[in-house]
């Protein structure tokens, strides 16, 4: 099994300099945890958790911040082509919810896989094998 059977092809992305408020607007409307943080060009410069805005909202209250203040970075990427158990073992080390993937090392985003995803897996293995 490898990334790209389980991830989520053309995540969501968000601008750096998108206010806080906003994005969280964006996770609310599409029941998203993480969104990638992408630069001008589509490279992929941090991410940004649901508890991150949660921890923004209750700290700057109605200031205006912009997501890059908030993120996550540097941000860890992983290819389609990865085995599924160094993209699990990756996230357990590193103690992280997701991981954008990219062919490019960040430069080109090509889907996002997360913990849920990996709980499917996890799900179709055990159902092979039960």
């Amino acid at each position: 099994m490898q990334v790209r059977d389980y991830m989520s092809p053309t995540p969501v992305t968000i601008d750096a300099g998108t206010d806080y408020k906003e994005a969280f607007d964006v996770m609310e409307q599409k029941d998203l945890h993480h969104l990638p943080v992408v630069d001008g060009s589509g490279s992929v410069v941090g991410i940004l958790a649901r508890r991150d805005l949660q921890l923004a909202a209750r700290y700057f209250h109605e200031a205006p911040v912009e997501v890059g203040d908030v993120m996550h970075t540097p941000v860890t990427t992983i290819a389609p082509d990865t085995a599924l158990a160094a993209a699990v073992e990756r996230m357990s080390a590193d103690r992280i919810g997701c991981l954008p993937v990219s062919e490019d090392g960040g430069k080109h985003l090509v889907g996002i896989i997360t913990e849920t995803d990996l709980l499917r897996a996890l799900r179709d293995l055990l159902a092979r094998h039960g």
